[in-house]
């Protein structure tokens, strides 16, 4: 059982239907029920995955399909098949399957049993058809739009150009999921990276829209184009006709957004160099992963169909079982600390580094209760208060002790502070060499933050259509709230009647269920 939310701020609104008479009562914080969700814990904490499947073919006109896969446990036992349309089967790879509608996609879950009792279990999605969705309003000034048009870049940056191959793509260059579904998904997870970031970012005429650009010449891998006007990402040819890798997408996005925070004095330009990726790269992993959590763990609320959620779950559990097993690379091979990229040799030294800080934000947040969100904020506000003194100190232009120094202890009060725990025995353990006295003064600093949790709300009534009452919530967007309603408080048990997601100042929700009776409703801030 994984609490879901640790806290929740409550507007109340008590409404007769016979004579309309209203109160709002002061915002309180309450404890939360708690659910089961989705989360990344079987991955992080473990055995590695050893199962992987593979769709072989997929006939869209009778049906009939083939999966492949491997496990390299090498189970004695056949796997059991879930085929997503009631059919279960049991058998070792490889598999066919004909389902008799072909105007539906399908979920297949597939399960190992292991010898020593276990089980293991992978997903994969059979499409037949264009995945539907019911889509909400989202923030129009952080949208994504994948460019099917020519687009004129600018440069922010002085020294910073753009990929003389970089071009619109084309209307033949989307498969199965089309171009309008894959643009709502960017731009819902761009809505969650705008509020995870505090909305502390540069802004290009008030508003933070992104590009997708085609990079003719990428094999496939996708790149930030943080300093453009619009802000934009390239991705290869082929990025957006197969099988789509939602959590790239999400991770370019969570660069485009880092790099420029905070908006008076952003990272971008400021840590350029060798050791940019230790920020970077750590904040890109820690969005990117935060991002697809809020977007499964709220798919219903935003009108996403089951198999595409689970692709979004599926693309998002690949990308972070990399940060557990570098994670693992960093302890198995004697935990040295590593900010400086050496200009002279082949890899990136500070790659198990900054995903073993990634890690241990997902492994702090999972174990936390409150999870991805809050501890997101509070890390971007500490992270926001960089300024020229804290430049001069990370000192991106050398490798030096102190500049080691001061990268590694930023890091540790900064994830301190998000979770509100002193965490430099456990980096020190790690071999982060942390420094006490600069410590001390950083987190003197981010104790003076405002704390970003009791946010208050207001729920009102509005008009009383022939359907029933009409709520307005005013609060802070782009946030999810869920209304519930009782008729009696001399009662305790409040039932839940339906979620929103708060794109605008003020958002409204109808209840077709009510009647001529005395209701009380409140509205639920989730975290």
């Amino acid at each position: 059982m994984n609490a879901k939310y640790k806290f929740l701020t409550f507007a109340v609104a008590f409404i007769s239907i016979a004579n309309w008479c209203q109160s709002i009562t002061p915002q309180q914080i309450l404890p939360a029920p708690t659910t089961n969700l989705f989360n990344f814990q079987s991955v992080l904490f473990g055995p590695l995955q050893s199962l992987s499947l593979n769709v072989v073919s997929v006939n869209s006109t009778n049906g009939a399909v083939t999966i492949n896969g491997v496990d390299t446990r090498a189970p004695a036992n056949p796997f059991r098949w879930q085929w997503g349309d009631g059919s279960i089967t049991t058998n070792y790879f490889p598999q066919s399957h004909t389902y008799s509608s072909v105007t539906s996609n399908y979920v297949v879950t597939v399960t190992a049993f292991y010898n020593d009792g276990s089980t293991g279990t992978a997903q994969t999605i059979v499409w037949f058809a264009t995945p539907s969705i019911r889509a909400v309003a989202l923030p129009s000034d952080t949208s994504v739009t994948i460019a099917t048009s020519p687009q004129t870049l600018v440069s922010r940056q002085t020294g910073y150009g753009f990929s003389p191959q970089l071009t619109n793509f084309t209307s033949t260059s989307f498969g199965i999921i089309p171009q309008t579904t894959i643009q709502y998904v960017l731009t819902a997870a761009a809505a969650m990276e705008r509020d995870f970031d505090n909305e502390d970012f540069f802004l290009i005429n008030g508003q933070f829209q992104q590009v997708v650009l085609c990079d003719l010449g990428s094999s496939g891998g996708m790149y930030s184009i943080w300093y453009s006007s619009p802000v934009a990402f390239g991705a290869g040819p082929n990025t957006f006709s197969g099988g789509l890798s939602w959590s790239s997408y999400f991770h370019e996005m969570g660069h485009n957004v880092t790099l420029n925070s905070p908006s008076n004095y952003y990272f971008g330009g400021k840590i350029d160099g060798n050791a940019n990726a230790i920020v970077s790269e750590t904040l890109a992993q820690i969005f990117q992963h935060a991002a697809a959590y809020e977007l499964i763990n709220h798919s219903t609320e935003l009108g996403l169909s089951p198999e595409l959620a689970a692709d979004i779950r599926n693309s998002a559990l690949a990308s972070i079982s990399l940060v557990r097993s570098s994670y693992n690379d960093y302890t198995n091979s004697g935990s040295v600390f590593q900010s400086w990229n050496n200009p002279n040799t082949s890899q990136d030294e500070t790659f198990d580094t900054f995903m073993t800080i990634a890690y241990k934000f997902f492994q702090h947040a999972e174990q936390n209760g409150q999870g991805y969100r809050i501890p997101l904020k509070r890390l971007m506000q500490a992270l926001e208060l960089f300024n020229s003194n804290w430049q001069s100190s990370y000192d991106q232009n050398e490798d030096t002790p102190t500049a080691d120094s001061f990268r590694a202890t930023l890091w540790v009060t900064a994830l301190s502070y998000a979770f509100q725990t002193d965490l430099r025995s456990e980096f020190e353990a790690l071999n982060f060499p942390v420094s006490d006295t600069t410590y001390t003064n950083l987190s003197t600093q981010m104790a003076a933050l405002p704390d970003i949790i009791n946010t208050p709300h207001q729920l009102d009534i509005q008009s009383l259509p022939t359907f029933g009452p009409s709520l307005s919530i005013n609060g802070p967007i782009p946030r999810f709230y869920t209304i519930q309603v009782i008729t009696n408080l001399s009662k305790s048990t409040w039932t839940n009647i339906g979620n929103i997601f708060n794109a605008n100042t003020n958002s409204f929700w109808s209840d077709p269920s009510a009647n001529n009776s005395m209701r009380f409703y409140r509205s639920a801030l989730l975290p």
